[in-house]
């Protein structure tokens, strides 16, 4: 079997964010009895219960943003969809995993806990950089490709909702059953998630 030459591209749509400062870094590791989401919970508690609904949510929002920095990166709904042009949520669905040779393979996915860093300027800057393998059903790589994508962003307000798609465009594989493995490294941090998704070349 030949090795597979790979090409990929990658798009990535934000959608909604939050309105408060992000803070970064490990805090509330162990969060015990007065540890740091005490706090903001204790207040959206209190403003929702008054029916100060404007209020529970700058609270929610401070108490999510706190969650985030404790956060390891996540990867959620990981799935195959029809094409490249998508948002969060927002996206067709691919009905299975089998492809023709040399089709595109386009891989969706959700991250969540990336580092939101404040600028001096006032927004806020994230983003992401992939590599990727591909393996055949023993697990034996057959090739991929170190820092195939870099994505910076900025945004004036700290977005917790976020697609990444990533296409990828293979040849060189014969008949058979492989696996994408994408590693996601947070650019702003140390952070990093490793994502498999299995597919037939057909």
């Amino acid at each position: 079997m030949r090795t597979a030459l790979i090409f990929g591209l990658v798009a990535i749509l934000t959608f909604a964010g939050c309105s408060k400062p992000a803070k970064t870094g490990a805090e509330g590791k162990a969060a015990a009895p007065g540890g740091p989401f005490d706090a903001p919970y204790g207040a959206f508690k209190s403003a929702s219960e008054a029916k100060n609904y404007g209020q529970a949510l700058t609270e929610l929002r401070s108490l999510l943003q706190i969650f985030w920095a404790d956060s390891s990166l996540l990867m959620g709904n990981v799935r195959f969809v029809k094409g490249s042009d998508n948002t969060y949520g927002v996206y067709e669905p691919r009905e299975n995993d089998v492809f023709a040779a040399g089709e595109p393979i386009y891989l969706y996915m959700e991250p969540a806990g990336y580092a939101l860093v404040k600028n001096p300027a006032g927004y806020y800057e994230f983003g992401f950089k992939a590599d990727f393998q591909v393996a055949d059903e023993t697990g034996k790589i057959l090739g991929g490709q170190t820092g195939f994508a870099t994505m910076p962003f900025k945004s004036w307000n700290p977005n917790t909702e976020i697609s990444l798609t990533f296409t990828y465009t293979l040849s060189g594989l014969e008949k058979g059953k492989y696996k994408i493995i994408t590693l996601v490294s947070d650019a702003l941090s140390a952070k990093k998630a490793a994502v498999e998704k299995g597919f037939i070349i057909d």
